[in-house]
């Protein structure tokens, strides 16, 4: 009788904690993404982005921005960029707002960079920055000089 009762306990324990096994690995999420730093630290002391939203292909106003590069050297950041003309029309040169988001998609600054005039299929490159550390943004956007904070 006793070894049934002990037989029956060790079951109930064993049941017990399959269950809170499950539970904690259904429950469990991956690192949380709001956790992560984007900011990689070099050994030259420049601190870059590594989001893989910064760096995807942005499109604004005919204009497609690749190769995107967001760091931070000293007390500036910078963005860098290739900019083409995807129109069958010049573009001249331009103001352009550069947004910087969070990770819930708020606007944590802004700051304006220039585009040079482009023909069509054109490509050239936009460098700007803001006296600020920013470098740990998720994102950026482009929009015109009027959308601001």
């Amino acid at each position: 009788m006793k070894q049934n009762r002990l037989k029956v306990i060790i079951l109930v324990v064993a049941i017990i904690a399959a269950i809170a096994v499950i539970v904690k690995v259904t429950t469990s999420k991956p690192e949380a993404d709001e956790k992560k730093s984007y900011a990689d630290k070099q050994e030259n002391g420049t601190v870059i982005n590594t989001s893989k939203k910064l760096s995807e292909v942005k499109k604004y106003n005919g204009l497609e921005f690749t190769n995107i590069k967001f760091s931070h050297t000293e007390s500036v950041t910078s963005l860098n960029a290739e900019v083409k003309n995807t129109t069958t029309s010049n573009i001249p040169a331009q103001l352009v707002n550069i947004n910087v988001i969070d990770r819930e998609g708020n606007i944590m600054t802004s700051f304006v960079g220039e585009i040079n005039e482009l023909e069509p299929g054109e490509t050239t490159t936009i460098d700007s920055g803001i006296a600020a550390n920013y470098v740990d943004a998720y994102n950026i956007e482009f929009a015109s000089p009027e959308k601001k904070i």
